[in-house]
C-alpha cells in the first residue's frame, strides 16, 4: 500500500514546484487581508492601532465592540468557509477527473438551500434551533447528501465524463434552485430570512456561527488530508489507480461525503457561495503541482484569502452598504469558467 500512495507524487512537475513560495506568500496576502477586515467597516475604518487596541478592550466601547463581537468572528468564518469550499472543490475534482466542477456546480449547494428553506416553510425559521442546538448544519447537510447522491444516480452506469457531470448537477441545481424560489413566494413570512441567506454572505456572522462551522471545518479539513494521496492516485484514472491495489469506489464515497460535510455545512452558516471550489483548485494545480495533498493545503491558504478578500470588498465597493459576497465571488468565477469552457479538448 506504501506504493499506492507515493507512485503518483514521484512526478517532475511536482518536483519543480515549490511549495514554500506560493503558501508564504497566501499566508502573508492573507494576514493583510484579514487586518483589513478587522480595520473595514460599511460606513468607517480603523486604523491598525485602533484595532489593535480594540482587541485588548482599551479602545472605544464602540470600536472594541464592533472589532470583537463583528469583525472579528466575521474574518474567522470567512477564512473558514474559503478554505472549507476550496478543498471541497479540489476533492471533487480529483475523484471525477473533471476541472469544471465545484460543490455549487453538482448540486451541493442548491440542496443544502433547498432544505433549510422546505424546514423554514413547513416549520417556521426557529424550527431550525432545538433548544440550544443549531439544525441549520443537520439540515443542509441532509439536503446537500440528497442533491449529491441524485447526481451520481443520474449518471450511474454510463461513463462518468466530464460533461455527464456537469449536465446532471447542473439539472440537479436548476430543479432544487426552482424549487427554493417557489418556497420564497410562498412563504411570506420567510421571504427576508431566505433572500438574504439565499445570496450567500457573511455579514451576519457571530461566535456562535463560528462554534457551529468550527468542529465539521476542522474533522473535515483533516480528513481531506488522509485522504489526499489516495485522491492523487484516483485522479489518475480508475485503472491506473485499480491498478496500485488502490479501492477506488470507498475512495470515491469517501471523498463524496467529505465534500458534501465541508460545502454542506458552509451552506448552512452562509448561504450558497458560488466559485470558490472552481477557482482556488485550478491555481493550486498550476502553482504547487498535481500532488493532492500539496493541493489541499494551498487550497486552504488561497480559499481564505479568496473569501476575506472577498467580504473586504464587499464593504467598500458600493459606499454605506454592502454588497453580499456570494455575489462578488460570482462575479469572480464566471469569467474563469467561460475561459475554462471555451478552452478546447480536456475539459468537457
Amino acid at each position: 500500500m506504501q506504493t499506492t500512495a507515493e507512485a503518483p507524487v514521484r512526478d517532475g512537475a511536482d518536483r519543480v514546484r515549490p511549495l514554500g513560495i506560493p503558501i508564504g506568500t497566501g499566508v502573508l496576502v492573507l494576514l493583510v487581508m484579514s487586518a483589513l477586515s478587522l480595520m473595514v467597516g460599511a460606513t468607517s475604518t480603523a486604523s491598525p492601532g485602533e484595532v489593535v487596541r480594540a482587541l485588548t478592550g482599551h479602545a472605544d466601547p464602540q470600536l472594541t465592540a464592533a472589532v470583537q463581537s463583528l469583525r472579528l468572528p466575521r474574518t474567522v468564518l470567512a477564512l473558514l468557509i474559503g478554505a472549507g469550499l476550496a478543498v471541497a472543490g479540489a476533492l471533487i475534482q480529483g475523484v471525477t477527473r473533471n476541472p469544471i466542477v465545484e460543490p455549487s456546480i453538482i448540486g451541493v449547494n442548491s440542496g443544502a438551500a433547498l432544505a433549510v428553506a422546505l424546514v423554514t416553510y413547513t416549520a417556521g425559521a426557529a424550527s431550525l434551533r432545538l433548544g440550544g442546538i443549531n439544525l441549520m448544519p443537520f439540515v443542509a447537510f441532509a439536503g446537500a447528501s440528497a442533491a449529491a447522491a441524485l447526481v451520481f444516480v443520474i449518471v450511474a452506469g454510463v461513463d462518468m465524463t466530464p460533461g455527464r457531470v456537469a449536465l446532471a448537477g447542473v439539472t440537479v441545481a436548476l430543479l432544487a434552485n426552482a424549487l427554493v424560489m417557489s418556497v420564497v413566494v410562498l412563504n411570506d413570512n420567510a421571504v427576508q430570512f431566505l433572500l438574504r441567506y439565499l445570496v450567500g454572505g457573511v455579514d451576519g456572522a457571530s461566535w456562535t456561527s463560528v462554534r457551529t462551522l468550527l468542529p465539521y471545518s476542522v474533522i473535515g479539513l483533516g480528513c481531506a488530508f488522509l485522504l489526499a494521496k489516495s485522491v492523487t492516485v484516483l485522479s489518475l484514472g480508475d485503472d491506473v489507480a485499480r491498478g496500485l491495489g488502490l479501492p477506488v469506489e470507498r475512495v470515491r464515497l469517501q471523498s463524496l461525503a467529505l465534500v458534501v460535510v465541508l460545502a454542506g455545512v458552509a451552506v448552512a452558516v452562509a448561504g450558497p457561495i458560488a466559485m470558490v471550489g472552481l477557482l482556488v483548485p485550478h491555481m493550486a494545480r498550476w502553482s504547487v503541482g498535481t500532488s493532492y495533498l500539496r493541493v489541499f493545503g494551498f487550497s486552504i491558504v488561497y480559499g481564505g484569502v479568496l473569501l476575506v478578500g472577498a467580504d473586504v470588498v464587499s464593504r467598500v465597493v458600493v459606499p454605506t452598504t454592502e454588497i453580499p459576497v456570494g455575489v462578488l465571488t460570482a462575479v469572480l468565477g464566471t469569467p474563469y469558467f467561460i475561459y475554462l469552457a471555451r478552452r478546447g479538448r480536456g475539459v468537457v
